[in-house]
């Protein structure tokens, strides 16, 4: 049997795009949420952290994630038990039209769409991660959109991450993050 070789060049393009789909089940095992999924918006917003980067970590004291809305207290105890790259999570919970300047996570997903939005406008360009919940809140510049009513588990698509707004807000994704969840590079209606 004659035994052909591709150029060097695709050869490794082939090898890597090999080597990424035998690693695939590995990284999916290393996130891989608890028996019965994550159950509510603040467990995934301690992972997001773990595959979200600002530019000025260095500086960051600890992880203050506002929460705007009527979110449930009980997810404020969530953050107390762990720690991201050696910071604590510290939680504030603010009205939609209070100052931003102290948080680094903004959780948007107990407010409606529209409100969201109005939130979302004050953070352009600033390195906020701001969470919500559906494709239209990601469709208004939001980074991360849940999809809290997908099983987790079913569905590996329980989120969706919008690259374009993340390099916007100056913050950078890993890959491991995009594996887990969908993701677009612009806002639907924008060349």
């Amino acid at each position: 049997m004659k035994r052909v070789l591709l150029p060097r060049p695709h050869r490794i393009r082939f090898a890597g795009r090999v080597a990424i789909l035998l690693l695939l089940p590995w990284m999916a095992l290393a996130v891989e949420p608890p028996p019965g999924g994550l159950r509510n918006a603040a467990e995934y917003i301690v992972g997001f952290v773990r595959y979200v980067y600002w530019r000025d970590e260095g500086r960051i004291d600890a992880w203050t994630v506002c929460i705007v809305g009527d979110a449930p207290v009980t997810e404020d105890r969530v953050y107390a038990d762990h720690q991201v790259r050696g910071k604590a999570f510290q939680v504030k919970r603010i009205a939609k039209d209070a100052a931003l300047s102290e948080c680094r996570i903004l959780d948007l997903t107990a407010l409606a769409t529209t409100d969201a939005t109005s939130v979302l406008e004050r953070t352009r360009h600033q390195p906020i991660l701001a969470v919500g919940t559906g494709t239209p809140f990601c469709t208004a510049g939001g980074q991360i959109c849940l999809r809290m009513d997908r099983d987790p588990i079913a569905g590996r698509q329980a989120f969706e991450v919008n690259v374009s707004a993340m390099r916007e807000a100056s913050l950078d994704v890993s890959a491991r993050l995009l594996t887990l969840g969908s993701s677009r590079t612009a806002r639907e209606g924008t060349p």
